[in-house]
C-alpha cells in the first residue's frame, strides 16, 4: 500500500535523482480571475506509439463512481519539443494520443471544482483542497512511476499543507507512485496548525476556517488523547512520516481516510454544542482508526485500485462498521466522553438500526456489496430496502464483542481479534473467511458461528442479551414510558419520515408496514391537514398528541399540484430515541465488566 512504499527521505532523494527521466511531472496553478478552477500541466514519459490517458472515476474510501472526468475542460496536448498533437476522446474518462516519435507527452487542462466535499477538490480564494483522484490524469505505465508535484499559488492564498514528501524546493513534493499521489490530499490556506508528538510520532492538526467559536488548542489536546489511545489499542505504529488531520470548519460534514492524513469537515460552531462536538471527535477517532483498519489491513477486493470501475466487497461491515464501533469506544477509553454519553451513542446506533425496515430485507454483507449503488445513492425507499453497513456493523461489533467476553469470562474480546487480524493481514490482504477464522482462533467455535449468522442473516440482533451481561436494559420508547407514568396521552403517528430541509410538512419516506403506507401516502406528498385540522411543522406534535393510537382519521395531502384526502388508522409514533438503563439487580460484577469495556473507573453506575 502506498504509505508503506516510502523509504526514508535520503533514499527518496537518491531514487528521484537516479530515475529523473522516468518522473511524471505535475504543475498546478490557480487563475486569479476565476474561482473553482485548477489549471493542470502534466508531463508523461512516453513508452509507445499510442498513449492512453485516464481520469479516475472514484476515490478510495468513498465507494461511488463520481465521474471526475466530467469536470475537465480545455484539454490540449503537445510533444516536449512544442509540436501540437491530436487528442481523441475514447470514452467518458479516456483519451487517446498518437505519440509516435514523442519522448514526453505534455498535457494541459483545467479542472472545475463544483462542490466542497471530503472526496473531491475545491479551489477558491479562501482556501484550496486537492484530492488527487479528481485532479490528475494517468497512463497505464505512469501509475508505477514516481510523480513530482509543483504548486504555484500566490502567497495570499496561504501555506501548503500535505503529508506528501517535500523536496528541497518550496511547494514541490514527491510521490513514490500514482497511488500515493492520490492518497495525499493537499490543502492551501491561511490556517493555524497545531503540532504534537505521541510516542515519538509527529502529528499536525490544521484548522481551516477556525474562528471565535472553535478552540484550536482544546481540539488539538483532544485529538492527541484519541491518537494516544488508538496507538495503545493497536500496539504498533505503521506511520513513516508526520500524520495530518486536515480539518475544515465550513458547515459541512464528513471524513475520508488516507495513509498519512485525513480530511474532516465540520460546522463552524460545532464545538460550542457538547453533542455536536462529540460527533466531531467521533469522526476524528473513526478516520484515525482507519490508519490500521482499511489503509493497511485491507480486504482482498480493495488490495489494488481500479480507478475506472467499481470494486465490490462484502467486507465493508468490517472496514467501516467495526471502525464505527470502536470510534465511540475509544472516545470513552481516552476519557473524552462519560460512560453515560457512550451509552447514549450506543443507544442511538441501536435506535437507528431497529427503526430501519430495510434490516429485514438485506444482510450487512449484501449492503457492503451494494455500497456503490445504494449507500451513496439513497432514495425515498432506501430506509425500507437496505441497511447501513456502518450502523449495523457497529452494533454487530458490540454484540460480538460482548459474546466473546461472556463466553471467555472476560478473558477474550474483540480487541484481541482486531489486533491479531492486524498482525496477520497488515502486509497482505484478507479474504472473506479470514476474520471468522481469527474469531474462532481467539474465542472458539461459538463466536465464529454467531459471526456467520450476524453477517448472513436479516434476523434481529440480540442486543438485549448483550446489554444484560453488563447489567443494562434497553428502553425502546422512553418518551411513551414517561407519558404513561405521568398519565399523559401518547403521541400517535403513521410511519412517515419528514423532509427536514423544507419549511412545509413534506414526506421524505414512508416506512413499509406502517399505517401511512397502507393508506397510500407517498414520498414528496405535502401534509396539509389531519382530521380537518390545519397542520404545520410547529403544530404537528400537539395535534398528533390529541389523537390516540388506534383511532381513525383522514389526512389532506397535496400531491404534484393535486389535493386529495386519504383515510388511515393512527398508530404509535416512531420512538424519538432509545435509552440504556441500569437493570434491576445491577451488581459489582457488572461494574467490572463495564470498566473493562469502557476503559473508565465506575463507582456505582455507568
Amino acid at each position: 500500500m502506498s504509505g508503506r512504499l516510502l523509504a526514508i527521505s535520503g533514499t527518496l532523494w537518491f531514487s528521484a535523482s537516479l530515475f529523473a527521466q522516468d518522473l511524471v511531472r505535475h504543475t498546478l496553478s490557480f487563475p486569479s480571475n476565476r474561482e473553482q478552477t485548477i489549471q493542470v500541466h502534466s508531463e508523461f514519459p512516453v513508452q509507445g506509439a499510442v498513449t492512453e490517458l485516464f481520469m479516475p472515476g472514484w476515490t478510495p474510501g468513498s465507494y461511488l463512481i463520481r465521474d471526475f472526468a466530467a469536470n475537465i475542460s480545455r484539454i490540449k496536448v503537445e510533444s516536449d519539443d512544442g509540436r501540437k498533437l491530436q487528442i481523441q476522446k475514447a470514452g467518458k474518462d479516456h483519451w487517446v494520443v498518437n505519440t509516435e516519435q514523442v519522448a514526453t507527452l505534455v498535457v494541459d487542462y483545467e479542472v472545475f471544482t463544483p462542490s466542497m466535499d471530503v472526496n473531491s477538490s475545491w479551489a477558491s480564494r479562501d482556501f484550496i483542497l486537492l484530492n488527487g483522484a479528481s485532479v490528475f490524469l494517468y497512463t497505464p505505465t505512469s501509475r508505477l512511476l514516481q510523480h513530482r508535484l509543483s504548486i504555484h499559488a500566490d502567497q495570499q492564498r496561504g501555506e501548503v499543507f500535505t503529508a506528501l514528501v517535500r523536496t528541497g524546493q518550496a511547494a514541490v513534493f514527491l510521490a513514490e507512485n500514482y497511488d500515493e499521489l492520490l492518497d495525499n490530499p493537499v490543502v492551501i490556506a491561511n490556517a493555524p496548525s497545531y503540532r504534537f508528538n505521541v510516542r515519538r510520532q509527529d502529528y499536525v492538526l490544521v484548522n481551516v476556517g477556525e474562528n471565535g467559536f472553535w478552540d484550536g488548542k482544546r481540539a488539538s489536546d483532544d485529538v492527541r488523547k484519541i491518537v494516544s489511545e488508538t496507538q495503545s489499542f493497536w500496539h504498533f505504529n505503521p506511520l513513516t512520516r508526520p500524520y495530518w488531520f486536515l480539518n475544515f470548519a465550513i458547515d459541512s460534514r464528513g471524513g475520508l481516510e488516507h495513509d498519512h492524513s485525513t480530511v474532516i469537515m465540520t460546522g463552524r460552531r460545532q464545538m460550542r454544542n457538547r453533542g455536536e462536538y462529540i460527533k466531531w471527535l467521533g469522526v476524528v477517532a473513526h478516520e484515525f482508526f482507519h490508519v490500521w483498519n482499511v489503509r493497511r489491513m485491507r480486504p482482498a477486493e480493495l488490495a489494488s485500485y481500479d480507478y475506472q470501475n467499481e470494486q465490490y466487497t462484502t467486507q465493508l461491515w468490517l472496514a467501516e462498521g467495526l471502525s464505527s464501533y470502536y470510534d465511540n469506544l475509544l472516545l470513552s477509553r481516552s476519557g473524552l466522553i462519560t460512560p453515560e454519553e457512550y451509552m447514549e451513542l450506543l443507544a442511538r446506533d441501536i435506535h437507528r438500526l431497529e427503526n430501519t425496515p430495510g434490516r429485514h430485507e438485506q444482510s450487512v454483507s449484501e449492503a457492503s456489496v451494494d455500497a456503490w449503488v445504494r449507500h451513496y445513492k439513497p432514495n425515498s425507499n432506501s430506509i425500507n430496502s437496505t441497511i447501513s453497513y456502518y450502523t449495523k456493523g457497529a452494533v454487530i461489533g458490540f454484540v460480538l464483542d460482548t459474546f466473546l467476553r461472556e463466553e471467555s469470562r472476560n478473558k477474550h474480546d474483540l480487541d484481541e481479534v482486531m489486533q491479531k487480524m492486524y498482525s496477520l493481514y497488515s502486509d497482505q490482504p484478507y479474504t472473506t473467511t479470514d476474520f471468522e477464522n481469527v474469531v474462532k482462533s481467539v474465542g472458539g467455535e461459538k463466536p465464529a458461528e454467531l459471526l456467520r449468522s450476524l453477517l448472513e442473516s436479516t434476523a434481529e440482533l440480540d442486543v438485549d442479551s448483550a446489554l444484560s451481561w453488563y447489567g443494562l436494559v434497553l428502553n425502546r420508547d422512553p418518551v411513551a414510558h414517561q407519558a404513561k407514568l405521568n398519565g399523559e396521552t401518547l403521541e400517535s403517528g403513521f410511519g412517515v419520515i419528514w423532509n427536514e430541509t423544507t419549511p412545509n410538512l413534506v414526506v421524505k419516506s414512508v416506512l413499509s408496514g406502517s399505517s401511512g403506507a397502507s393508506a397510500g401516502i407517498l414520498p414528496e406528498d405535502e401534509l396539509l391537514a389531519i382530521g380537518n385540522e390545519r397542520v404545520t411543522k410547529d403544530s404537528l406534535h400537539a395535534l398528533l398528541t390529541s389523537f390516540r393510537p388506534g383511532e381513525s382519521t383522514s389526512v389532506l395531502l397535496a400531491r404534484r399540484g393535486r389535493v386529495l384526502t386519504l383515510d388511515l388508522e393512527l398508530e404509535s409514533a416512531i420512538p424519538e430515541r432509545f435509552d440504556i438503563l441500569l437493570k434491576s439487580g445491577f451488581k459489582k460484577r457488572h461494574i467490572v465488566r463495564l470498566q473493562s469495556l469502557l476503559g473508565q473507573n465506575l463507582r456505582s453506575e455507568p
